[in-house]
Protein backbone atom coordinates (compact mmCIF):
# COMPACT_ATOMS: atom_id res chain seq x y z
CA UNK A 1 0.00 0.00 0.00
CA UNK A 2 2.41 2.83 0.96
CA UNK A 3 4.85 1.66 -1.93
CA UNK A 4 1.52 2.37 -4.52
CA UNK A 5 0.91 5.98 -2.94
CA UNK A 6 4.59 7.00 -3.75
CA UNK A 7 5.45 7.00 -0.14
CA UNK A 8 8.45 4.39 -0.12
CA UNK A 9 10.18 3.41 -3.15
CA UNK A 10 10.37 -0.32 -2.07
CA UNK A 11 11.15 -2.93 0.79
CA UNK A 12 13.08 -5.64 1.32
CA UNK A 13 12.98 -8.44 3.94
CA UNK A 14 15.78 -9.98 4.76
CA UNK A 15 15.57 -12.58 7.93
CA UNK A 16 19.51 -13.30 8.58
CA UNK A 17 20.20 -9.72 9.16
CA UNK A 18 20.12 -8.00 12.70
CA UNK A 19 17.45 -4.96 11.15
CA UNK A 20 15.93 -7.39 8.22
CA UNK A 21 13.66 -4.88 6.87
CA UNK A 22 15.09 -2.41 4.72
CA UNK A 23 12.50 0.62 3.32
CA UNK A 24 13.56 2.57 0.15
CA UNK A 25 12.74 6.01 0.46
CA UNK A 26 14.13 9.20 -1.92
CA UNK A 27 16.59 9.68 0.51
CA UNK A 28 18.17 6.59 0.84
CA UNK A 29 17.72 3.13 2.34
CA UNK A 30 16.68 2.79 5.95
CA UNK A 31 17.33 -0.35 8.23
CA UNK A 32 14.65 -1.29 10.39
CA UNK A 33 13.84 -3.82 12.82
CA UNK A 34 10.37 -5.32 13.17
CA UNK A 35 9.22 -2.69 15.70
CA UNK A 36 10.82 0.18 13.47
CA UNK A 37 9.30 -1.08 10.42
CA UNK A 38 5.76 -0.94 11.93
CA UNK A 39 5.80 2.18 13.87
CA UNK A 40 7.20 3.65 10.05
CA UNK A 41 4.36 2.05 8.28
CA UNK A 42 1.77 3.48 10.98
CA UNK A 43 3.00 6.80 10.71
CA UNK A 44 3.64 6.76 7.01
CA UNK A 45 -0.25 5.63 6.73
CA UNK A 46 -1.84 8.51 9.03
CA UNK A 47 0.36 10.73 7.42
CA UNK A 48 -0.95 10.03 4.04
CA UNK A 49 -4.53 9.64 5.53
CA UNK A 50 -5.01 12.14 8.28
CA UNK A 51 -6.20 14.83 6.32
CA UNK A 52 -8.72 12.52 5.25
CA UNK A 53 -9.32 11.17 8.42
CA UNK A 54 -10.52 14.42 9.64
CA UNK A 55 -12.83 15.73 6.93
CA UNK A 56 -16.47 16.15 8.34
CA UNK A 57 -18.89 13.60 6.94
Amino acid sequence: MLEGQGIIDGLEFLPAEEKPYRVRVPAGIVHMDEDEASMFAFGAVVGSFGKLARQPA
